[in-house]
């Protein structure tokens, strides 16, 4: 077990398999999924965003997205509406129930942080939070 502590690949997934379980946990009462709840914060980042723009940027496929899409419409998060510019194309926008989940499940995702990086100080998690956007930004 000591080699794979050494491990920075293996330690990082196994912290974010933590992070990612929990999330998963909170999100079921809403029937909907961690990734689902990605294309809601990108919608709302995004408003008026077209499903191959989410696609494109959340590298999702593009069946995939209609399916997904037409799930958060279902349950009411999100509302679908013909582009002006491109019949062939719908544009996006959260819903007021949309937007009270990602309130909620924000609060929610901000709590399991805290608690999976307790052992940190706050020096430390700045820290850990500035290498991974440096990371993030090079990938």
């Amino acid at each position: 077990m000591e080699k794979w502590n050494q491990s920075y690949g293996f330690l990082l997934g196994k912290v974010l398999q933590r992070m990612e379980t929990k999330f998963a946990e909170g999100l079921v009462p809403y029937h909907i999924n961690a990734r689902q709840y990605g294309v809601l914060l990108f919608i709302n980042g995004n408003p008026y965003s077209s499903q191959k723009d989410i696609s494109e940027n959340l590298q999702i496929d593009r069946t995939t997205m209609v399916s997904h899409i037409d799930h958060l419409e279902t349950l009411g998060f999100v509302e679908r509406t013909r582009n002006p510019n491109d019949r062939r194309s719908y544009s996006l926008m959260i819903t007021p129930k949309g937007n009270d989940l990602l309130d909620s499940r924000w609060e929610f995702l901000n709590d399991i942080e805290l608690e999976v990086l307790a052992p940190l100080n706050n020096q430390e998690r700045q820290l850990l939070k500035d290498f991974l956007i440096k990371i993030w930004t090079t990938l």
